[in-house]
């Protein structure tokens, strides 16, 4: 039996600031949630999902 390549050979991407991953965009992930609050409006990383259907363009 050929063994098969797990998920964990290739680092994850990293998440993304609108939806986090998982394709809901997040209306107040920016505005003081969580550990790492940022101002609201800036957004560090967007996933090819939310980069081509515009959903954090500002």
């Amino acid at each position: 039996m050929a063994a098969r390549k797990t998920a964990r050979t290739k680092p994850a991407p990293p998440k993304c600031s609108a939806c986090a991953g998982d394709g809901w965009v997040r209306e107040t992930h920016t505005v003081g949630r969580g550990r790492k609050s940022r101002p609201a409006g800036e957004v560090e990383a967007l996933c090819p999902t939310c980069l081509g259907s515009g959903t954090a363009a500002a």
